[in-house]
Parts: C-alpha cells; sequence; structure tokens
C-alpha cells in the first residue's frame, strides 16, 4: 500500500471516568494528531470538505464506541441496519481556513454525550498553530424504508451499553436545532429580533429572496457509502451555488478573480430537515448575503426538494476576505 509521506495521523478512542462538570459516568473521549498534506488541504489552506467528513467520522467512531459494536451491525430492535443521521454540525474557526498550513499539525480532541436513547452529540476541537476550529455535531439513528425519502428514527439494540454522559434535558445545542426547525417548518412571518449568532455574525429570520437556482444531485460527488445525501454534501452544494452567483456579480462589475478565491470560511452552521436520491433536483435559495464588519461575508441559504417542494436544510455562513484590503467585499455584497 502506498502511503502519502505528507501525511501522517495517530488516533486514541480512550475510555474517561470523568463526565462534564465533574459528574461521575463513564463515556469514549477521542485524541488524535494530523499533519496536514494535500488530501487535507484546498486553496492552499485546510479544507472544510475533509473537516467536516473528518469530524463525523471522528463522531461515529466515538458512538460506535461508546454502544461497543461495528458501524456495520448497528441495528434497531428489530433488526434493521441503522445509521446516525447528523440534525445539526456547526464549525467555527478563529482563523480564516486559508490560514492553516501545509505541513501543520492538529491535535484533534473530542467528547460525545446523548439525550434519551436515540440522540447523540459530540463537541471536537481541532487545535493548530495559530489557530484552533472547534465543531458541534448533533446525530439521531434512523432506519430506511424504501429510499432517501422515506426515513424514520429508530433505537439501537445496543442502546443499554452506553456509558457516554446522558443529558437529563435537551442540551443547548440540541434546543437551538428545534428553534430554527420550528422557524423553518412552521412560521409564516419573519423574525427581526437575532435568532442565531454564528462567527461573531448575527442572523436574524428575514428572507431577502436574493437569488435561486437548481442543483441536480450527483451520486458521485454528494452520496455517502450507504447510498444517502451526505451530511457533508450540504455545504458544499451551497459553495458551488453561491459561487455561481458572486461571480456573476463580480464580472457585472469588470472584475475577473475568481469568488472562491476572494473568501474563505470562518463558520459554518448547518440544519438538516431531510434527504434526497440520486439526480433529484435540489432548488437553492440564497436568503441572504450581505457584509459583516470590514472584511467578513454573511450568507444564509436553504436547500429544498424541487419535486415536492420539502426544505431539506437551512445553511448559514460566515466568510472573511481573503484579502482584507481588496475591494471584493463591496462587489460581493451587490455595494458597488
Amino acid at each position: 500500500m502506498a502511503v502519502d509521506p505528507s501525511f501522517t495521523e495517530s488516533q486514541q478512542l480512550t475510555e474517561s471516568q470523568t463526565g462534564p462538570q465533574g459528574t461521575s459516568s463513564q463515556g469514549f473521549d477521542y485524541r488524535a494528531t494530523y499533519t496536514l498534506g494535500m488530501p487535507q488541504m484546498l486553496f492552499e489552506g485546510l479544507s472544510e470538505r475533509w473537516l467536516l467528513k473528518e469530524a463525523g467520522d471522528i463522531h461515529w467512531r466515538m458512538l460506535c464506541g461508546d454502544l461497543g459494536v461495528p458501524s456495520g451491525q448497528l441495528a434497531d430492535r428489530g433488526g434493521e441496519r441503522l445509521y446516525a443521521s447528523f440534525m445539526r454540525i456547526r464549525m467555527e474557526s478563529t482563523i480564516p481556513l486559508t490560514r492553516y498550513a501545509e505541513n501543520e499539525t492538529l491535535t484533534v480532541t473530542g467528547a460525545l454525550s446523548r439525550f434519551g436513547d436515540k440522540r447523540f452529540f459530540s463537541e471536537q476541537t481541532f487545535l493548530g498553530a495559530a489557530g484552533e476550529v472547534r465543531v458541534e455535531m448533533a446525530s439521531v439513528f434512523i432506519t430506511r424504508a424504501t429510499d432517501n425519502k422515506s426515513l424514520a428514527r429508530a433505537t439501537p439494540q445496543q442502546i443499554a451499553r452506553s456509558r457516554c454522559h446522558s443529558h437529563s434535558i435537551l442540551p443547548p445545542f440540541g434546543q437551538g436545532y428545534q428553534k430554527i426547525k420550528g422557524l423553518a417548518l412552521e412560521a409564516t412571518e419573519p423574525v427581526r429580533d437575532t435568532v442565531l449568532e454564528l462567527g461573531g455574525t448575527a442572523f436574524d429570520w428575514v428572507d431577502r429572496d436574493v437569488d435561486a437556482r437548481t442543483y441536480t444531485v450527483n451520486p458521485y460527488h454528494d452520496f455517502n457509502g450507504a447510498s444517502l445525501l451526505y451530511f457533508a454534501s450540504y455545504p458544499r452544494i451551497h459553495d458551488v451555488c453561491e459561487r455561481l452567483f458572486l461571480n456573476e456579480r463580480l464580472r457585472k462589475a469588470g472584475y475577473e478573480r475568481d469568488a472562491a478565491l476572494e473568501v474563505a470560511p470562518m463558520a459554518r452552521d448547518v440544519y438538516y430537515y431531510g434527504n434526497a436520491d440520486a439526480g433529484d433536483e435540489l432548488t437553492f435559495q440564497l436568503r441572504r448575503v450581505d457584509a459583516s464588519g470590514p472584511d467578513h461575508l454573511r450568507m444564509w441559504s436553504t436547500l429544498s426538494r424541487r419535486r415536492d417542494g420539502v426544505r431539506i436544510a437551512d445553511v448559514f455562513t460566515v466568510k472573511a476576505l481573503t484579502d482584507p484590503a481588496s475591494a471584493a467585499l463591496r462587489l460581493l455584497t451587490g455595494a458597488g
């Protein structure tokens, strides 16, 4: 087997005897180190897609370790195969992802907890030389009846083995999901007060109807090993459509540099409500894009299945200018 010499990883899944805030519990902590090479990088910095995929895998490893079963053997009490479906993921970095460098070492720590017998939460920190990324994740166990539109929540038959910290009330990260999901699927009026803060930026719930376009689900790019629309593909779909829209703005202003090179991810918060099948057409709606401070871009988009109009995700994004001295922010926000 050929080994890429630019990438090294060491990892350890260990049992912890101390729960949150000194409580007496037994759970699983994750520790790993990575040396950044080409597979982990994009635009000479840290790849958000790799970061989210790795964080998702760490969440999955901790979950399987807590239940004491390989992923392929997870099943509900009736013997049906189970999958961990993400409800919400949140990524916040202290610096733009383009500032993490090749050969830089990232030290990763993670901890797992749960609420009830279906919902699991993880908190992970990726610590580099000049900055750190915090990732929070919430997942629920699901079964699939026929296709990716027929998913149902279920309880793993191994739940009695769980020793991770169990919350007596739904943690704030889960409460935040319920709040935004309620607004997305039930609200009929705009909310002008702050409903979400991300990367030091406030978001309200006022739809500005900036742009809409169609994206066709490509299983080669967008699916995971279970043939589900992969959680890490939702923000990628946003980025694909965002780039098309922002490049149109730049070209109209006579600016030739690609929008993808003008901004770098700082924070992302994704709320998941549904899935899609191969070949499904999704409607991308950019509901907000404006400046947040002198060098940050704030965006909110939604993804819906075009066939039935079902909303499957809300994506909140904060990106920073790669060159703060550039005039691109004014052009990207349509201000000039």
